[in-house]
């Protein structure tokens, strides 16, 4: 882009992303030790939902290799699917080309579509899950966080040279409106969440090529609470802190300028428990209750994401 080009392009962007993800059932397995869960039925669900997103960009000094193109980006965002409704604010600092720095704040509600819960707490009582009533109840989220990103063409230029590695670290602080501190809750049929802090970590390693297929590469997620004292006390051999582990080869396909797609293959490591019988997140299974006995990994669902940029 030369630099007339620069000076007249727009500060705002529009998107619409599109998620659709298949989860074959998988119950858990009663054993101690990692270990692996195969799948063993067709279906446990699957989620789909609209995320439009705004985007003002603005443009920071700067000419060298690693001050060219930086900017700060301010952000909204609103996701619908059938069961939540979650808008979120955002902003992203660019200080070098290699690191950003994020923050935003998510709010969201929900409620049961087909058995899927948005939004619900636990009922120790009955060890359940009961649902709360919508835009009376809501998901408050903030989020800070860095992200580190190096492109190894930079160094050893050339379209076939594109190795990428993006890594990044968000500290967020979660709660459900109401609740109190360590009792449970679910957000968008995500069950054995509690108010407090938590992290998120995200590494993708990828090649990029100049086709239609442009990258495949790995992405690894990790999210947990801090402490496992998050949790009351009666939850002691849930294990509060554990590390939720995500592995998934991906694929990102560019259709045209304006049109992305992805598809990634998941594979999680959940909690194992002592005697786990049935499914591991529904209403079926109260799993607070049951004694940790290590990492269970299986296959939690094919996910696709379709972009496009307005």
């Amino acid at each position: 882009m030369d630099k007339r080009s620069e000076e007249s392009a727009s500060p705002h962007s529009f998107s619409i992303l599109t998620d659709f993800a298949y989860y074959p059932y998988s119950d858990m397995v009663s054993s101690s030790g990692e270990r692996f869960a195969p799948i063993t039925g067709p279906s446990d669900g699957v989620l789909f939902g609209v995320t439009g997103v705004y985007n003002y960009t603005i443009p920071l000094p700067g000419k060298n290799f690693l001050t060219k193109g930086n900017n700060l980006k301010l952000g909204a965002e609103c996701q619908i699917s059938p069961a939540t409704f979650k808008p979120r604010i955002f902003a992203s600092y660019t200080p070098a080309a290699f690191f950003v720095v994020n923050a935003g704040f998510t709010l969201g509600t929900g409620w049961e579509v087909m058995g899927s819960q948005g939004l619900a707490a636990y009922n120790a009582l009955s060890g359940k899950y009961d649902n709360l009533t919508p835009f009376a109840n809501w998901y408050y989220e903030f989020s800070v966080g860095g992200t580190f990103q190096f492109d190894a063409e930079a160094l050893w230029p050339g379209d076939w040279h594109h190795i990428v590695l993006s890594a990044s670290y968000d500290f967020r602080f979660g709660g459900l409106s109401g609740q109190d501190n360590g009792q449970p809750w679910c957000w968008a049929a995500e069950y054995a969440k509690v108010n407090g802090p938590f992290y998120y970590a995200n590494i993708i390693l990828g090649y990029q090529m100049p086709l239609k297929l442009s990258m495949v590469g790995f992405q690894a997620e990790f999210t947990g609470y801090y402490s496992d004292s998050q949790f009351d006390s009666k939850y002691k051999d849930f294990n509060g802190n554990f590390c939720n582990i995500n592995i998934s080869p991906l694929m990102v396909f560019s259709l045209s300028k304006k049109d992305t797609l992805f598809v990634l293959f998941y594979f999680e490591r959940r909690r194992g428990f002592d005697s786990a019988i049935g499914r591991v997140g529904g209403r079926e299974q109260n799993i607070l209750d049951l004694r940790y006995s290590g990492g269970e990994w299986y296959f939690r669902r094919i996910a696709i994401r379709y972009l496009h940029n307005f």
